[in-house]
């Protein structure tokens, strides 16, 4: 940063505003974090051919070399960051909005509450924008992602939303059942027909999940598919068959953390069917699926049961 000494200063003919304008040219300026920030947003065209260029030199670097092992989890890692910048943008509007239905609670007519609601629903209205286009990056981030390793792109954890586009990938459990809860309308209680997956980490019938899952979506094409979020079996399976089938998906993962290993996918399976899906599918699997099936049939929710061992009565 330039310093000028009392001479330069004393030497100046134009006003102080010139001044500081004259500053602000030579050295730029950056707005504080709680000031509109007036520069626009790169062009959506612009950041994919930034995002390509950066995901093809680190596949060109990397493959042949030590590190191409490393590659997939290292791409997976780039469009991690968009998801993640997405994440922490969407929680400073959700504390906008906040300040806005606060002050919407204190007008009293005067200049001061009304300029004050002004310029938050202006804030607000930047931050939102800002939100829209770190989702339209993680998905670019996420094309290209399973363009060079043949997967589809899914977030360890939290929703896999483009509330711009008004469409939902993959919703997580917790967020579905709080915006069901406070009956918000929008990306999280997409509508659509809930149908409920079960089945064991190590079954392995690609097909026969595939062809059961494709005559419920001829039926049904407004289809979500609950599953249980699990990296591999039955999980997996339907995960990849959602993806390849631009299907809503909503995972849920047992709560070992609440619920301890023993007792987390009884618990899940509770959850699920206090959503009411409109029928369940059950495969080879273990106690859990066996606790689904009769759950399932308890509370009347149409029963698929494609088990070929079953508990004995």
């Amino acid at each position: 940063m330039s310093h000028y000494d009392h001479s330069e200063l004393a030497s100046y003919e134009g006003s102080a505003t010139a001044a500081v304008i004259e500053g602000l040219q030579t050295f730029g300026y950056t707005p504080s974090a709680d000031e509109i920030d007036h520069r626009p947003l790169p062009e959506t065209e612009d950041m994919d051919q930034a995002i390509s260029a950066m995901f093809q030199i680190m596949s060109d670097t990397l493959q042949d070399t030590a590190l191409e092992p490393d590659l997939e989890d290292l791409l997976w890692s780039l469009a991690n960051l968009f998801h993640r910048k997405a994440g922490t943008v969407q929680r400073q509007l959700d504390d906008n909005e906040s300040r806005q239905r606060y002050s919407q609670d204190q007008q009293d007519g005067s200049e001061v509450r009304s300029v004050e609601l002004e310029n938050l629903i202006a804030h607000g209205l930047a931050i939102l924008q800002k939100r829209d286009l770190f989702e339209s990056c993680r998905d670019l981030a996420g094309a290209h992602f399973e363009a060079i390793t043949g997967s589809a792109w899914r977030p360890k954890a939290g929703s896999l939303a483009n509330r711009k586009a008004m469409t939902a990938a993959v919703i997580d459990s917790k967020d579905f059942i709080k915006a069901k809860k406070y009956k918000e309308t929008n990306t999280l209680t997409p509508p659509g027909t809930l149908f409920a997956l079960s089945g064991g980490i190590d079954f392995n019938n690609v097909a026969l999940i595939y062809e059961k899952l494709d005559v419920l979506l001829q039926r049904f094409p407004d289809m979500i598919l609950i599953h249980g979020g699990a990296s591999k079996g039955a999980d997996h399976i339907a995960a990849t068959w959602a993806s390849a089938r631009g299907v809503t998906q909503l995972p849920f993962k047992p709560d070992f953390t609440r619920w301890g290993k023993s007792r987390a996918g009884f618990m899940r399976n509770d959850e699920v069917l206090k959503l009411e899906p409109r029928g369940v599918l059950i495969f080879d699997g273990t106690g859990v699926q066996h606790n689904m099936a009769d759950k399932a049939k308890a509370a009347k929710i149409p029963l698929n049961d494609y088990r070929t061992q079953k508990v004995a009565r």
